[in-house]
């Protein structure tokens, strides 16, 4: 079992690159970037694979432009049904419950620069909220993945 503490903390292991299809943006995208519906969105889906080359984790993303750095980030935490494509990648029954983990990366201005969907498999994960410290991420939430 690993624990999430912050959603916007690099992966420590193996992470591949599975998709990089640009995608026309959402209601629920263009809510959450910003941008009208139907606007062209940068897009990458990569897997993050334990240190045995186990799936631990999607991280879907999508933003505008080219990748800009951020200031800092907010993120919610709800449950997902999986589709098709995410429960063979993560090796679950299609519709099987998922932790979804919304990531939004902001810049200094608090304008959205990059969502994304980290979708974490129930049986692999435990979510831990840290109260937020002076000086902390607004959100109160931080990631990082322990063994």
């Amino acid at each position: 079992m690993r624990t999430l503490t912050d959603p916007d903390a690099p992966w420590p292991h193996y992470a591949e690159t599975t998709d990089a299809t640009p995608r026309p943006a959402t209601a629920e995208l263009a809510e959450r970037l910003g941008v009208r519906p139907g606007v062209m969105l940068r897009h990458e889906t990569v897997e993050c694979l334990d240190p045995g080359g186990r799936s631990a984790m999607l991280v879907v993303s999508w933003w505008r432009g080219r990748r800009r750095p951020h200031t800092s980030y907010t993120a919610e935490l709800g449950c997902v049904e999986l589709p098709e494509e995410q429960a063979h990648a993560l090796g679950l029954l299609v519709d099987t419950l998922a932790f979804r983990v919304v990531r939004t990366r902001l810049d200094q201005d608090g304008r959205p620069l990059e969502t994304a969907d980290l979708v974490l498999p129930m049986d692999r994960w435990l979510v831990r909220l840290v109260p937020s410290q002076p000086g902390a991420n607004a959100s109160g939430v931080s990631a990082v993945r322990h063994d």
